[in-house]
């Protein structure tokens, strides 16, 4: 799946959107800054992910501006969402650039339950003051390895 960033010309934000079978669309947005990761200072790049019927129904919402409440926006799509989700979330992390980072944090626990299949992808749970905060990744090819 080939990828058009809608927004070429911000440096901190990459959007997305794809049509879905049912004519709705998928929109990940990722926004950049600067945050203590590890007791560092570190790019971090988080996701914010909906399906909504239109891509001006999609920015509203992102751009808080939105009239309607954010548990009403839900897709219809089923599975397909999901997995077109991580596709585009597993394409974009492998394009991080060195100590960057993914955070994917869920808003509730319905997308918690959705999003814990991360882990199987190389994502970390990461934990603030024993609570789950996000999941997060680095890009695989700046991992390094440690032969036995």
């Amino acid at each position: 799946m080939t990828l058009n960033d809608l927004v070429k010309r911000k440096k901190s934000e990459v959007r997305y959107c794809v049509g879905l079978s049912n004519s709705q669309l998928l929109n990940l947005y990722f926004f950049r800054n600067r945050q203590s990761v590890f007791e560092k200072e570190a790019n971090v790049w988080n996701v914010a992910i909906i399906i909504s019927n239109s891509r001006k129904q999609a920015n509203d919402w992102f751009n808080h501006t939105s009239k309607q409440d954010d548990e009403l926006i839900t897709g219809s799509c089923g599975l397909e969402g999901l997995k077109k989700s991580l596709d585009i979330i597993i394409q974009f992390r492998n394009q991080l650039k060195k100590n960057e980072y993914l955070f994917v944090r869920p808003s509730d626990d319905r997308r918690k339950s959705a999003y814990r299949r991360l882990v199987n992808y190389e994502f970390e749970e990461l934990y603030l003051d024993g609570e789950f905060h996000t999941y997060a990744s680095l890009n695989p090819a700046y991992w390094d390895w440690i032969d036995d």
